[in-house]
């Protein structure tokens, strides 16, 4: 499968991703605090396969856009100004 996407849906699947990775992270945390190894281990196998995911698609939107297309910030982004003559 191939998926051509531009800069701003590379941005928003890679966001999700991560927000992802955090719920897992937080119901692994939260299982194997409660003693529910199945439950740690199910999620920990998943968290394990999407990483994988998310490292191979995080590489290709790198080479693609650049490291920022990593910043999920909702920071503008400041105005530069222009060089004084």
């Amino acid at each position: 499968m191939t998926l051509d996407l531009n800069s701003w849906e590379a941005r928003l699947v890679l966001e999700a991703l991560a927000t992802l990775d955090q719920k897992w992270t937080a119901i692994i945390e939260d299982a194997a605090n409660k003693g529910d190894e199945d439950t740690a281990a199910d999620y920990g196998n998943d968290a394990l396969q999407l990483n994988i995911v998310r490292e191979r698609i995080e590489a290709a939107a790198v080479a693609e856009f650049g490291p920022t297309i990593k910043d999920f910030s909702r920071e503008p982004i400041p105005a530069t100004s222009a060089p004084k003559q």
